[in-house]
């Protein structure tokens, strides 16, 4: 940043430390909304995940086993791997869930209240 020697103050810099200012708040009024939408996802892929393991349970469950022979006839082998891939889908949205808080939702709240107050503080000492 250029250090300057002699900052007046005229109406056309106060306009622009104005307009300055009214786009810091845009831009965090847009974090805000898009933080509110990260939190519901998160939330969202959470209980997707819960649903997941539940539903994966309740075909194991009802597939029993390889050697039980009502789990052969009605189909447990075909079921098993349901039963897998419901798993592994689950751990995909939780793996998602954990990426999306950490690397969106919090970096993001880091911008918020760090990096949007020093631009704050920043214009207001010069």
């Amino acid at each position: 940043m250029a250090v300057f020697v002699k900052l007046e103050d005229s109406p056309m810099f106060r306009k622009q430390i104005y307009s300055l200012e009214q786009s810091a708040d845009e831009l965090k009024d847009r974090c805000q909304k898009l933080h509110k939408g990260c939190k519901r996802f998160v939330t969202s892929l959470g209980e997707a995940y819960d649903g997941d393991l539940a539903f994966a349970d309740s075909l194991e469950a009802f597939g029993a086993g390889q050697d039980d022979p009502t789990s052969v006839a009605i189909g447990g082998p075909v079921m098993s791997k349901f039963t897998t891939a419901f798993r592994e889908l689950g751990t995909y949205k939780e793996l998602l869930r954990s990426q999306v808080e950490h690397m969106l939702s919090d970096r993001l709240m880091q911008f918020m209240s760090v990096d949007l107050q020093n631009v704050k503080v920043k214009l207001y000492g010069l």
